[in-house]
């Protein structure tokens, strides 16, 4: 493991986080990254999940376990730190290259045996396996967002990890702008909102608290699952008859390969306003649900799918 920073090193380090933090609080009472102080030794930063988690100085090697926390970290710069990734990380093309490291379970002794000083994941985590890293000395950070805004400040908060914080305000700006051109036209008041169906597997949705619930809210629609009793849950025939959505919008990529033809041959799905006046499309699966950067592609493509009259 490396040596902390110098002083005036780590001086300018938190000089520049702590000038940062401002822009990242709290969002809708769910925590989203921050710096919440430092001394000559590190700073703590509170991750997605709550914890507040010490970085002693910015790391040379990370291990990312998850597809989002790769794509962000490449993102903003950072990719030349990244030394192994997890088995489903396939984005940007250099990742191919990069150790594997397993996913549920990840590959303990592989992630030692790479000797990072930062660990960056996202949701669904192996806990037991990442306490006993950390037991050795690797603290782990959690990328797990569940808004376009919390996106953004995740950008932010790994240019800091990374001491890649002009790149990362760079982009973040960018995604900031592009989110709020997006939502400017789709949520004005005269702007009709459809009821949408957003299915990434068959029979799974987006329910309240969900990425999905939000990205469909920012484009213009009314989730018809908003009212469901979990994040991801099953749908059922019978409440999706019950809420006839006028627009059906599904994923495809590795995991799932259904078509637009076969919405129509689910038993009481012919019925249903999209169906019946064949409005169902589809989306990449990436852009749905990696929420790195090119989620905001995704916005915009959501947002043309439902309202084509106000996005050419």
């Amino acid at each position: 493991m490396k040596e902390t920073f110098p002083r005036k090193e780590f001086a300018v380090w938190m000089t520049i986080a702590v000038a940062i933090s401002s822009v990242l609080g709290f969002s809708g009472g769910y925590i989203a990254g921050m710096v919440v102080g430092g001394d000559e030794t590190g700073v703590l930063v509170v991750d997605d999940y709550g914890r507040t988690v010490k970085v002693d100085a910015v790391p040379d090697r990370i291990v990312s376990i998850a597809p989002t926390p790769t794509e962000l970290l490449f993102a903003v710069g950072a990719g030349d730190l990244v030394v192994g990734v997890d088995t489903y990380s396939d984005y940007p093309a250099e990742v191919a290259e990069l150790p594997k490291v397993g996913d549920m379970p990840i590959l303990v002794e592989a992630i030692v045996a790479l000797e990072p000083d930062l660990i960056v994941c996202g949701d669904f985590l192996p806990l037991e396996q990442l306490e006993l890293l950390q037991d050795q000395g690797i603290p782990y950070v959690v990328l797990a967002t569940r808004t376009l805004d919390e996106v953004v400040k995740d950008v932010r908060l790994v240019g800091i990890l990374t001491g890649h914080v002009d790149e990362a305000n760079t982009l973040a700006d960018s995604l900031e702008d592009r989110i709020e051109t997006v939502r400017a036209k789709a949520l004005a008041d005269e702007v009709v909102k459809p009821r949408v169906y957003l299915e990434y597997y068959p029979y799974f949705t987006f329910g309240p608290g969900s990425f999905g619930n939000d990205l469909i809210r920012s484009a213009g629609g009314i989730n018809v699952a908003e009212n469901t009793s979990s994040e991801y849950p099953m749908i059922s025939t019978e409440y999706l008859l019950a809420e006839d959505p006028e627009m059906i919008v599904y994923t495809v990529g590795y995991m799932c390969s259904t078509t637009a033809e076969d919405f129509a041959l689910r038993p009481g799905w012919e019925n249903m306003t999209a169906v019946v006046e064949d409005n169902i499309y589809s989306m990449d699966d990436n852009l749905v649900s990696r929420y790195g950067p090119r989620v905001v592609d995704g916005l915009e493509e959501l947002a043309a799918i439902l309202h084509p009259e106000l996005f050419d």
